[in-house]
């Protein structure tokens, strides 16, 4: 929650008119204006409505056809305004949130945005027909349970005061809920347009929609009445569809493209990441991810602690990161950098061959075991699992490696019929919960959540609510580390590393900053042979 003692470092949105120059990334270059940004993907966008969107294609256009509440700011994790007029007033007991919207807000057909249109687009979350691919984020909203077995109206937790002004009351305190409206499903749509927003969106973005020819392109145009001025700078962006990760590299590399919708392939990045002329087009961050192994605690061995811990000391991360290029740091506990929770402390085992073996003995299993371990079958998992195949070998537990396409392993895994799963989890939003909550908790230990090891702890989700209460952030982080001890003394994950992204970006491509939350923030990007006025 956002209240007057929370310590965040919430940044306000640059003002209407700024000056070009004015750009999130804080760089002193001076904005141009025009052209078309082009970029690539490798699929085309699952949809493009915000509240069912989770795939990578249709994030980046999310963030420039919709406004949220709430968004991030430049290439940090820290909120912004955005169509909100100041941070929610939270009632004293942390549960009602009240915001305001700007005044003047128009959807890009010309219709006032309103808080009635909020609602609507919080409401739809949690209708059951939407089929959101989030809503799991929302249903801490008050009613949210009878509004889904009867959608009509909104829920009990959701009032419309006036045309500016709503009011959301969750069910119990949640310090995330400031995050949870700053995702794709907290975008604003006009009111009743839930049945066409799919394929012909409506929003108060950067950006309309023109074309999306399937397997082919989405174009979008500049939208003229966007409330920030002078922003976008560009007046296209093209997003070429179909394309695989090894060409666009050429592309980009022959300036037909500015960006790459997909990470640089492992193939080719020691070539990019050491050529002298690309230099200054390399950019690395810290994504907040971790990378980890999941024991399905309802399956054999596995629900033998003695196991579980047998295997936290089978893996050498250093070595395991030098298969993926060095992008990542050692796991040092599950909740990465930059994220609410993290402690900096060691609560990981190192590789100890000797160790894991006699725990395998004094869990009954002296000469080991056969298991099957399910993984991605891209990078980079294909470079991981059968390395970590070899580490479980070295320990005396054989496994049946089985590689699968993103959507079949997610399938498999989230039924609980992966004994073994090579998995990694990129923060929705930098607070712990995201993590031990959306991964572990025992409500997500269920068919077809998240929660692959199906593991439980009610003592962990405590601490974890604890923190989601608290309205001191040095309190939330004891209990989300409290919460974290209590987990990995359980061992049902194993954390390998936390996640970096190296990204290259095009020569002509001016004022770029990768975001670690969504990536793009295409309004504040412009062509370097733009114009210094508005044509």
């Amino acid at each position: 929650m956002v209240g007057a003692a929370m310590a965040l470092a919430l940044t306000a949105c640059a003002p209407a008119g700024g000056s070009s120059g004015d750009n999130a990334s804080g760089s002193s270059e001076t904005a141009l204006y025009g052209g078309t940004i082009t970029t690539a993907a490798a699929s085309d966008p699952e949809t493009f409505d915000p509240a069912v969107c989770t795939g990578a294609t249709c994030w980046n256009i999310m963030r420039m056809v919709f406004d949220r509440l709430y968004d991030y700011d430049g290439d940090t994790s820290n909120l912004k305004l955005q169509a909100a007029e100041d941070f929610p007033q939270v009632s004293d007991d942390g549960l009602t949130y009240t915001m305001k919207l700007k005044e003047g807000l128009t959807f890009s057909n010309g219709a006032p945005v309103t808080a009635a249109d909020v609602a609507y687009s919080y409401a739809r979350v949690l209708d059951p027909a939407t089929k959101a691919g989030l809503a799991e984020f929302w249903k801490g909203i008050a009613g949210a349970e009878e509004y889904a077995a009867n959608p009509t109206g909104l829920p009990s937790g959701i009032k419309v005061i006036d045309d500016l002004t709503l009011s959301v009351t969750l069910d119990a305190p949640n310090s995330a809920f400031k995050y949870i409206m700053a995702m794709p499903a907290g975008s604003i749509i006009p009111e009743g347009s839930g049945s066409t927003v799919a394929t012909a969106p409506i929003g108060s973005g950067p950006f309309t929609l023109a074309d999306f020819t399937p397997g082919q392109q989405v174009m979008l145009d500049r939208n003229p009445s966007y409330w920030d001025s002078p922003r976008p700078y560009a007046d296209h962006v093209h997003m070429i569809l179909g394309v695989d990760p090894d060409n666009q590299v050429l592309m980009l590399q022959k300036g037909d493209i500015d960006l790459m919708g997909s990470p640089i392939p492992p193939a080719k990045f020691v070539q990019i990441t050491t050529d002298p002329k690309l230099k200054d087009q390399v950019i690395s961050i810290d994504k907040p991810s971790t990378y980890y192994l999941t024991m399905n605690m309802n399956t054999a061995p596995f629900d033998n602690p003695k196991v579980r811990e047998a295997i936290s000391y089978a893996f050498d991360r250093d070595s395991l990161l030098k298969l993926v290029n060095g992008q990542g740091t050692p796991a040092t506990e599950f909740i990465p950098p930059g994220v609410l929770g993290h402690s900096g402390d060691d609560l990981t085992h190192g590789k100890d061959v000797d160790k894991a073996k006699q725990l395998l003995a004094d869990a009954g299993y002296p000469n080991g075991f056969d298991t099957q371990m399910y993984a991605w079958n891209v990078a980079p998992f294909s470079a991981l699992a059968p390395q970590m195949q070899q580490d479980l070998k070295d320990i005396g537990i054989t496994v049946d490696l089985q590689t699968l396409a993103p959507n079949t392993f997610a399938e498999l895994a989230g039924s609980g019929k992966a004994p073994l799963a090579l998995t990694f989890w990129v923060a929705d939003y930098p607070e712990g919960s995201d993590f031990l909550q959306a991964l572990l908790s025992c409500a997500t230990a269920v068919p077809q959540g998240q929660n692959f090891a199906y593991y439980c702890n009610e003592q962990m989700d405590s601490d974890v609510q604890q923190a989601l209460s608290a309205s001191d952030e040095s309190v939330a982080a004891e209990k989300y580390l409290e919460a974290t001890k209590v987990m990995l003394a359980d061992n049902p994950v194993v954390p390998l590393y936390f996640g970096t992204k190296t990204e290259i970006r095009g020569a002509n491509i001016g004022g770029y900053y990768p975001q670690p939350i969504w990536a793009w923030d295409m309004a504040y990007y412009w062509k370097t042979d733009g114009s210094a006025e508005r044509q």
